[in-house]
């Protein structure tokens, strides 16, 4: 798939708010310039050369120049920010067309580029429209750390691992891994290597005979009373009482309801 470029820089012309009313349809047309859209509410529905798109809240999505875009079906009242300009594109580009945004980053850019008058100079529309576009760069740069992490904690988790463990893997300090991750995925590293370890424990219990202390060390935990505990605390029973409640239900199942 290709992605914006930067080797050839591209080029802001007009920028401006946008609010769909309720059961508005995106606008039919083929334009000759491509378009960003920063996506703060709602979602946007729209064809483009008869592949359906749809943008929400907090994804971008760049329509490229050519493309016969059409409104099919009504969009969800979307309200976005868009800037026109040109550019070029290939498969060695350094911008996804589409991706997330962190709003708290973006939101600032855009006020600046609003308090822009027309007297202003195209050279200040053009500084901060580059700035916005690296800070969606810098922003996809952020979320692969924490999705190369996440395949980390997946491949590791049997072993005894540490903040300062994610933390050199990530090459972020320990405040930026927990954040960056926490960002990405709505909680720690270590609270997702928790929830995994738990799953993976679960699995074990139903799937074998396995007794439950050896399972709670062959899935990471270091500790019977930790694993107990948070195991309890997830699954409503103690791992000895979810083996026996759900082999009761499966023997039920078999038995009484073929």
């Amino acid at each position: 798939m290709e992605k914006l470029s930067f080797e050839q820089l591209p080029h802001y012309f007009f920028s401006a708010n946008r609010q769909f009313e309720k059961n508005e349809l995106h606008i039919n047309r083929i334009y000759e310039l491509s378009v960003l859209l920063l996506m703060r509410k709602g979602v946007l529905k729209f064809t483009e050369n008869g592949v359906p798109v749809e943008v929400a809240a907090g994804e971008y999505y760049i329509q490229q120049a050519g493309m016969y875009q059409q409104g099919v079906v009504p969009s969800d009242s979307p309200n976005y920010y868009f800037i026109h300009f040109e550019g070029h594109f290939s498969k060695a580009g350094a911008l996804p067309i589409r991706g997330k945004f962190n709003i708290d980053v973006i939101q600032p850019i855009i006020s600046e580029l609003e308090m822009l008058g027309e007297a202003a100079e195209k050279l200040e529309y053009e500084q901060l429209f580059y700035k916005l576009l690296t800070a969606l760069k810098t922003n996809l740069n952020v979320t692969s750390v924490a999705e190369t992490l996440r395949t980390y904690i997946l491949e590791h988790y049997k072993e005894n691992l540490t903040l300062d463990n994610f933390a050199k893997f990530s090459l972020l300090s320990k405040n930026q891994t927990i954040n960056v991750f926490k960002d990405t995925y709505g909680m720690t590293p270590h609270k997702f290597l928790v929830e995994f370890r738990l799953k993976k424990a679960g699995e074990l219990i139903l799937a074998t005979d396995y007794p439950i202390n050896e399972i709670c060390f062959a899935v990471g935990f270091t500790e019977y009373s930790g694993f107990y505990k948070a195991f309890t605390k997830k699954y409503g029973n103690s791992p000895q009482d979810y083996r026996s409640r759900h082999s009761t239900i499966a023997f039920d199942d078999i038995y009484f309801n073929p």
